[in-house]
């Protein structure tokens, strides 16, 4: 018989300041309060051995070459892959704030290959919901003036970031929805699109 209650992995996807962490958050305390078992992960992780690179490197502090960062944030993923299988054995619906897709949009927006990435990402779980908060670069930068890592200076970067997500949405059947809105109707749309996943799910869990 299927588990009544398979696990989940949904993932919110977007260029910085789009309102991922905001939203994902959101979200946890949503699925939480449906009396769902529940997990919450943000990539980056900064707190792991790999992590601290990554923050290093995204602060100025560190230089690497284009393949060596994106390699260092597939393992940044990779580090948490007990984890996630764990959950997903628990039936636990996993909310992500930035996955596989963030390593996948930002790599061939600076000319990598997609295959090569995704052959970085292939063996981890599965993503059942991909969300992309989709916001012009304009309403990035008014969100986020000061402090910006070396990915959020650069506007023509975050462009083409955009760029690739939009296709990879396409490609991939994601649910894309307008993130440069208030973040109440952005929660609104955000969690319709997660009913709809979760009665999915649902439905699957009674089948034997």
């Amino acid at each position: 018989m299927v588990n009544s209650r398979p696990g989940l992995i949904i993932v919110l996807e977007g260029i910085d300041q789009s309102g991922k962490q905001t939203q994902s958050r959101i979200l946890f305390e949503q699925i939480e309060k449906q009396g769902l078992p529940a997990a919450y992960i943000s990539f980056p992780d900064y707190t792991t051995v790999i992590g601290k690179e990554i923050e290093a490197f995204l602060a100025g502090k560190r230089s690497y070459n284009l393949q060596a960062r994106h390699m260092l944030l597939s393992l940044n993923r990779w580090e948490h892959k007990d984890n996630l299988d764990r959950w997903l054995n628990e039936g636990r619906v996993i909310v992500v704030n930035r996955y596989s897709g963030s390593n996948y949009a930002y790599g061939v927006a600076q000319g990598l290959s997609l295959d090569w990435l995704m052959n970085l990402e292939k063996g981890l779980p599965e993503p059942g919901l991909t969300v992309l908060l989709d916001v012009p670069i304009a309403a990035s930068l008014e969100r986020k003036i000061a402090e910006r890592d070396v990915h959020e200076q650069d506007q023509d970067l975050l462009r083409r970031v955009r760029e690739e997500y939009l296709k990879l949405a396409a490609k991939w059947g994601w649910r894309i929805i307008n993130g440069a809105r208030g973040a109440d109707q952005v929660q609104r749309d955000v969690w319709q699109a997660v009913e709809e996943q979760l009665q999915l799910r649902s439905s699957h869990g009674k089948r034997v």
